[in-house]
């Protein structure tokens, strides 16, 4: 006769190993697909050879702040699926710091002009990447700046510990250069806003150029509630400062002249106001004593000065250029590009 206790046994434990690895499976699955999609964009961070001067705890700093701004700033966008974002840091001997995407993504041709979007930008929003292998974006750290200026907070992702007064908050500034990455980026001329008479970017091409060069994003225009202005000399930021104010000087573009990658356009690195300390109040009043619009120096996206001891944040007006470029639309850049 034969045994059919045994083999019932042996039977019900592959049932039972089978059917754990389809829960785990599906469980797996399940999470992933429960996530929202801003939550499969992953920052892999890798560090240059300039960078082998930085200890082991100041890499971590500089790859937990860049992955959790990178995070804030993806939220905002509309992306159709996982991503990966490679991020290369560099230290070089700069006053400041300074970010851009390596590359840039041809998206049509608006006003007779070939336009581009940042490389990151094309990349989260179509999923192709437009150099490859090749890493999507540059971030510079001047070793001074890094060491001596900015404070790294202990929580990047509550970022409810203090500021120091005597420092720069270290997410503020890379939350700051990812807004070079994405958006604020471009090649008109860095005094004038006056664009190339072939191409420019989807940030240039709604520059007013003059004496002060205006943005007319429509969606940031609502935002801000009139048009705002960008600075003299450091083009891709908000702000310019009364002319009687002493703050410090602006910093300007790292490259002067558009440089050419496989027939389109590199973007160009930009940096970041250099520090000052925080004045006494930052009321109605003072921003308007400080300022020659209404507030747009206390702007993450500033050019003209970041105080110490104060937090940036990505603001509305920040959310209408993201718009104005084409990157939270529902739809864009369909056959070539959609105007908003």
């Amino acid at each position: 006769m034969h045994d059919t206790s045994q083999s019932t046994g042996v039977d019900s434990g592959r049932i039972c190993r089978r059917w754990r690895k389809w829960t785990i499976g599906m469980s797996l699955l399940l999470l992933l697909v429960m996530q929202p999609v801003w939550a499969q964009v992953t920052f892999n961070i890798a560090f240059d050879a300039s960078a082998n001067v930085l200890t082991t705890t100041e890499k971590n700093n500089v790859t937990s702040h860049l992955q959790e701004a990178g995070r804030r700033w993806v939220r905002t966008l509309a992306i159709g699926g996982p991503r990966s974002i490679d991020i290369t840091v560099y230290i070089s001997n700069i006053p400041t710091a300074s970010a851009a995407s390596a590359v840039t993504g041809y998206v049509g041709t608006i006003g007779g002009r070939d336009t581009y979007e940042q490389g990151v930008a094309a990349k989260l929003r179509l999923g192709i990447d437009p150099n490859g292998a090749d890493t999507d974006a540059i971030v510079t750290f001047g070793l001074a700046y890094l060491r001596n200026e900015l404070w790294f907070d202990p929580d990047p992702q509550s970022r409810t510990a203090p500021v120091p007064n005597d420092k720069t908050d270290a997410m503020s500034t890379v939350l700051h250069e990812f807004g070079h990455v994405l958006a604020y980026n471009g090649f008109a001329d860095v005094n004038t806003g006056q664009p190339p008479a072939t191409y420019w970017s989807v940030w240039d091409r709604w520059m007013i150029p003059g004496q002060l060069t205006l943005f007319s994003g429509p969606y940031s225009v609502a935002a801000w509630g009139t048009q705002p202005d960008l600075t003299i000399g450091n083009i891709n930021h908000w702000a310019n400062p009364a002319q009687a104010l002493d703050v410090a000087p602006k910093e300007s573009c790292l490259d002067d002249f558009v440089r050419w990658h496989d027939g389109a356009p590199v973007p160009r690195q930009c940096q970041i106001p250099a520090s000052v300390d925080a004045p006494l109040s930052a009321d109605a009043a003072s921003t308007r004593s400080i300022d020659a619009g209404p507030g747009l120096i206390f702007q993450l996206m500033n050019g003209v000065v970041f105080y110490r001891g104060t937090r940036y944040d990505i603001s509305p007006l920040d959310l209408g250029v993201l718009k104005d470029v084409g990157l939270t639309l529902d739809r864009i850049f369909v056959a070539s590009f959609d105007l908003p």
